[in-house]
């Protein structure tokens, strides 16, 4: 019974940090969320043998991964859908941390984000957003209920 309590966390939580690199034309993207979570998405939406950390098969669990960050994660880039490309992921503590990015910035006037990630999946999820520019920082709380804002550079 401890060893059960002692993995099943009473919060549902993810941060995503957006890091807008000009030096770079780029969207640099992390993104962390509890490595229990994503395995319950991965055993409830594609195949319920897989297993987290270590992989029980590694090229499904990303491209599951990719694909069901394409559908729930939404960026909106000065009026135009993009789709970060997700460059790895890592496991640090009880966490699965991937990292994305968007290239070919000219400029950041506009980003909408909609994070929806384990929404269906966890009552009560909540995703944490913080976006950094080299001038400005913003954080965003998004719920089930408020899934989407837009940060504006001033």
């Amino acid at each position: 019974l401890l060893f059960v309590q002692a993995t099943i966390h009473p919060y549902y939580v993810s941060t995503l940090e957006i890091d807008y690199r000009s030096d770079r034309a780029a969207l640099q993207i992390t993104m962390r969320v509890f490595t229990d979570d994503w395995q319950l998405m991965l055993n409830t939406h594609y195949d319920k043998s897989l297993r987290l950390d270590p992989d029980t098969d590694t090229e499904q669990v990303l491209t599951h991964s990719a694909n069901y960050l394409q559908q729930h994660l939404e960026l909106n880039l000065n009026g135009t859908d993009v789709t970060p490309s997700v460059l790895g992921r890592e496991y640090q503590d009880d966490q699965l941390v991937f990292y994305l990015e968007v290239m070919g910035l000219v400029e950041l006037q506009t980003l909408g984000v909609s994070n929806r990630i384990l929404f269906a999946e966890l009552e009560g999820q909540q995703n944490i957003i913080r976006i950094k520019t080299p001038t400005e920082r913003k954080s965003f709380l998004q719920t089930q209920g408020r899934a989407r804002d837009v940060f504006r550079v001033l």
